[in-house]
């Protein structure tokens, strides 16, 4: 259980005051391991190679993905 965790977020130089984090399982947990592969598997086929410009990389309980494009919409 997550009692008294908070985050902070910092964008161009703004730091956001803190949020609390009201629930998950703390860093490090056995669990996190089998809940990982469990909720984020599918995410790293979602880059298969199809012709466009995106990738993704996962190792153990990191992932990367990256989509190029000229906006948003591509």
């Amino acid at each position: 259980v997550l009692t008294g965790r908070q985050t902070r977020l910092s964008f161009d130089g703004y730091l956001f005051p803190p949020i609390p984090i009201t629930n998950g399982i703390g860093q490090g947990d056995p669990l996190s391991m089998i809940l990982y592969i469990i909720y984020n598997s599918d995410l790293v086929e979602v880059a298969e190679p199809t012709g466009k410009r995106e990738t993704s990389l996962a190792f153990v309980d990191d992932m990367l993905y990256i989509a190029v494009g000229h906006d948003f919409h591509e």
